[in-house]
């Protein structure tokens, strides 16, 4: 069951809770980073691009979060969790989670407490973030300080781009 829309509403609920200023706006389908910036009008590097793994051994999912126009560093991943790891199948997403790819939000604390929440350290290199916010078809963009704050409790930065 796609949950896009309570996820929407649970990451709105978060920012203003939190007093955020934030820009939500509903757009085309964005199936690449590339194809959301330009519908965002903001530069890839600013994209928060949330990708779910799953672990070899113990089988446990791990969210990885990224600057839009980054990929992931496979080794310093494998590295830090003890274990090799791979994509999550999409349709496993879809029924633990019910989020569709390209819609995953970087808040890993909203969809289950039990997901590794790991995010790179160079997103914070910029003033602002965007991300797709539960669904294919909306996003959000604010401060990427704010965004440090609100979830630093949950997630370890480090560097897990190349």
């Amino acid at each position: 069951m796609d949950k896009g829309n309570i996820i929407v509403q649970k990451i709105k609920n978060l920012l203003e809770q939190n007093n955020v200023d934030y820009r939500y706006m509903e757009h085309e389908p964005t199936p690449t980073s590339e194809d959301a910036a330009r519908v965002r009008g903001t530069k890839p590097e600013e994209g928060a691009k949330a990708i779910i793994l799953r672990t070899s051994k113990t089988n446990k999912n791990v969210m990885v979060v990224l600057p839009g126009n980054l990929k992931i560093n496979s080794k310093n991943v494998k590295n830090y969790i003890a274990e090799d790891i791979s994509f999550e199948d999409p349709n496993i997403i879809l029924q633990k989670f019910g989020l569709i790819i390209g819609g995953v939000p970087p808040f890993a604390n909203l969809i289950d407490n039990q997901i590794i929440f790991l995010i790179d350290e160079k997103l914070f290199l910029n003033e602002n973030i965007s991300f797709n916010c539960g669904k294919k078809t909306a996003s959000i963009t604010m401060n990427a300080k704010e965004y440090k704050t609100i979830i630093e409790e949950y997630a370890t930065v480090g560097n897990f781009a190349k």
